[in-house]
């Protein structure tokens, strides 16, 4: 629904105009403001601070190492790789790469959807490795989306899905190179199981995150 971002200091925020267009659009908790025009702050807005994995929280380490992340990681560092996770709501921070056609592009994301992977399938992951090569494979009988794409390991076995947000932005990339960032045990949970890197070269038609359907209030 928009870009959150910091620079020199100030976080800011944008809707995406083609969500404003819709009529059943309804602006986020506390960011009412923003309809207008971007909205600015020298701290994180709250809707997202209480995202970011608190220091008082006893699992933050486990948390944090699981992400591949140091304990003082900053807060936009640790949303983007987290996702800003909660349970019980749909709002999900993504990743979104600047980069412009014909120019090399890369960034990580957890593969969704693993509590539905057989237990077969989610011990799988657990045997992974970092660096590890992995495949994208469209799932077009997918009943919820059938543009979603699965990570499988090399020898085909599911690992879970892409988030779908991310799901043009991997189709901007020609021959997108997928490895594991880290693979994690049962014990973390189903959202923070398989962190994936992925690289590659932005097509030449297209530049990520670029024309009409990105641009912002």
């Amino acid at each position: 629904v928009g870009f959150l971002s910091h620079e020199n200091g100030r976080y800011s925020f944008a809707y995406l105009r083609r969500e404003l267009q819709q009529p059943e659009f309804r602006p986020l908790p506390g960011l009412t403001r923003a309809v207008a025009a971007p909205i600015e702050a020298d701290t994180l807005f709250p809707l997202f601070a209480e995202r970011v994995i608190s220091s008082r929280r006893p699992d933050r380490e486990v948390s944090l190492t699981a992400l591949g992340l140091p304990l003082d990681a900053a807060p936009m560092e640790v949303l983007a790789r987290s996702h800003g996770h909660r349970v019980g709501d749909t709002i999900e921070l993504l990743p979104a790469p600047e980069a412009s056609a014909g120019q090399t592009v890369q960034f990580t994301f957890l593969t969704h959807g693993v509590r539905y992977l057989a237990p077969s399938e989610q011990d799988k992951i657990a045997m992974l490795q970092h660096g590890d090569p992995l495949r994208l494979v469209e799932d077009s009988q997918n009943p919820a989306n059938p543009r979603a794409l699965l990570v499988t390991a090399s020898d085909g076995i599911r690992l879970g899905w892409v988030p779908d947000p991310l799901i043009d932005i991997i189709n901007a990339i020609e021959n997108p190179d997928l490895r594991v960032e880290r693979a994690n045990k049962p014990d973390v949970g189903y959202h923070f199981r398989l962190l994936v890197r992925l690289a590659g070269v932005v097509r030449e038609s297209k530049g990520l995150f670029s024309g009409p359907d990105w641009e912002t209030n």
